[in-house]
């Protein structure tokens, strides 16, 4: 697919003496990587959005309800105030991934490179939030065993924890990695073409 699309920008000129120059439309080679680079940023910002949202209702909820109930649920409390954090914690490491996109160069280099980190940032993100799902997985089971819950409620509960692990696992390796793959190869290609 990538050589397509690199095939895609070149022109082939005859010169005055028949000879083939291939030449590479740099307006184009740079919209589409641009195009790259800010569908990463995209995804990327759409992925730490949803992580810092949902970790933060979602530690609220627990930790609101337990404290409302007047539980006493070590572990309950205990994750909710770990999402809390994980919250906080994506919400600065999205300050710092700004920051670090506004001062890239301006270049068909500089975007592709810029490109590459977020698809890098966005894979160690990933498999941050698969090891923390563990976790929490690990504690809301302890929570839904030491409960008066039924059998029905403990398997759907994790059959859903299952689910979405294999989910994370398979979007992580299906879109992370092979868009990084992707651009990489665009990368090794572009600068080739330009040694050449």
């Amino acid at each position: 697919m990538i050589a397509m699309e690199f095939k895609e920008m070149k022109k082939i000129w005859d010169t005055q003496n028949d000879e083939a120059l291939y030449v590479i439309n740099e307006d184009a080679l740079h919209r589409r990587i641009k195009a790259k680079k800010v569908g990463t940023k995209r995804r990327t910002s759409f992925s730490e959005v949803v992580l810092i949202a949902s970790n933060l209702c979602a530690g609220g909820v627990v930790i609101i309800s337990h404290l409302l109930k007047n539980s006493g649920n070590v572990a309950a409390i205990t994750m909710g105030a770990m999402m809390m954090f994980v919250g906080v914690y994506i919400l600065f490491l999205r300050s710092q991934r700004i920051k670090r996109d506004q001062q890239t160069d301006i270049s068909i280099l500089g975007d592709l490179e810029n490109a590459i980190e977020n698809i890098n940032y966005r894979i160690k993100l990933s498999q941050s939030m698969i090891w923390f799902c563990l976790i929490v997985i690990a504690l809301t089971m302890f929570t839904v065993l030491n409960s008066d819950q039924s059998v029905f409620n403990i398997v759907l509960i994790s059959a859903f924890f299952i689910a979405g692990f294999i989910m994370s696992r398979w979007e992580h390796k299906r879109f992370n990695l092979g868009k990084k793959k992707q651009l990489l190869d665009l990368k090794e290609k572009l600068i080739n073409e330009f040694e050449m």
